[in-house]
């Protein structure tokens, strides 16, 4: 399963404006830039923090671990590029968690008169000396398991960052979770080379683009199909599921999913008619996908997403809606490996499509 959680706040730390707060805008930027007076590389850095004590909480209920403690479940942080501007073919980003509490603030980038309430480069709430930060930019910090890392290579700039020893610290309480920290990585924020503008969607946006963590862990039972048939590259298969037209976000839902062959064999024989359960490969998985968007809102991976297959149960997925904006339209599609030849992927779209609801 994939449980999804929200900011609860966000902001960019602009060294061009020091005590600038831009707490409300819909973008963070993470950026080296040269001002537009010249002079010295100019800076930012985006800061973002989570509620983590629900998700970690209904885990621990759950038996749900980490694989520090020999569990599946790792944590993603996930931010969806809104423009790029002058950056370079390679490069790395890293989070890094935060020493000190912040406030959002309610300023934006373009505001005249500005705004400094709020978080700042230079000061965490406001602009008095009590509240500046210890370093100036965000103080955070610098030791193992207190950082990640993403590189980037001819890619967009998505981020899709394994945040699992951060989380752990905070919910075992080596740290507080003051938030992470957003920046170029080492010396490609301090040396003298420009690395332009990278602008993500913050949680103001009005886009299915915010921010998030993903919790992904392996929920499902051990395979097995006992008292079904494998569906084999002979079936030429179809996919079904058994979708309800509408579900409510926040909650759990068990969809049934039904392979078939297109063609089923025909027999003939006396007695009362059986219905033949088919099972697709072990490793089969899924994805949701926001019909107006084309995004995988709930992408294939291969812990948080595979069919479960439990015998005379059949086959069929747990959905977390939590990931889900309401009012939206969204499609099931199934990955099947490894079925028409080896090393095969087949995609499948299942209808009909289904809305979530608040």
């Amino acid at each position: 399963m994939i449980k999804t959680i929200y900011p609860t706040k966000d902001t960019t730390l602009y060294e061009t404006t020091s005590s600038v707060n831009t707490g409300i805008d819909e973008i963070l930027d993470i950026e080296k830039i040269i001002s537009g007076t010249g002079g010295p590389l100019k800076k930012s850095r985006p800061i973002i923090q989570f509620d983590m004590s629900e998700i970690s909480a209904s885990m621990s209920i759950r038996g749900i671990h980490t694989g520090s403690d020999s569990g599946s479940l790792r944590y993603y942080l996930k931010m969806y590029i809104s423009e790029e501007k002058d950056v370079p073919a390679t490069y790395d980003i890293s989070a890094h968690a935060l020493r000190q509490s912040w406030v959002m603030g309610l300023g934006r980038k373009t505001h005249v008169p500005n705004t400094n309430e709020g978080a700042s480069w230079t000061y965490r709430d406001g602009d008095t000396p009590s509240n500046s930060w210890t370093d100036a930019g965000g103080y955070f910090y610098n030791l193992n398991g207190t950082e990640s890392s993403q590189s980037f290579d001819n890619v967009q700039g998505d981020i899709e960052m394994d945040i699992t020893e951060m989380v752990d610290a905070w919910n075992n309480d080596s740290l507080t979770n003051n938030g992470i920290l957003l920046k170029r990585s080492g010396s490609q924020e301090t040396n003298s080379t420009e690395y332009g503008t990278l602008s993500y969607f913050s949680k103001e946006t009005h886009t299915i683009y915010s921010p998030r963590i993903e919790a992904r862990f392996d929920d499902t039972p051990t395979y097995s199909a006992t008292g079904m048939t494998r569906i084999t590259a002979d079936h030429n298969v179809v996919v079904g599921a058994l979708l309800a037209p509408e579900y409510i976000q926040n909650s759990e839902v068990r969809i049934e999913i039904i392979p078939e062959p297109k063609f089923p064999t025909r027999t003939q024989a006396e007695g009362a008619s059986t219905t033949t359960k088919y099972a697709l490969p072990p490793t089969s998985s899924y994805c949701i996908i926001d019909d107006l968007t084309g995004e995988k809102v709930i992408p294939y991976d291969a812990t948080g997403s595979l069919l479960a297959c439990a015998g005379s149960v059949g086959q069929y997925i747990d959905v977390d809606t939590s990931g889900l904006f309401p009012e939206r339209y969204y499609r099931l599609q199934v990955k099947v490996p490894d079925l028409l030849y080896t090393n095969s992927v087949q995609y499948i779209d299942i209808d009909p499509l289904f809305k979530v609801v608040r």
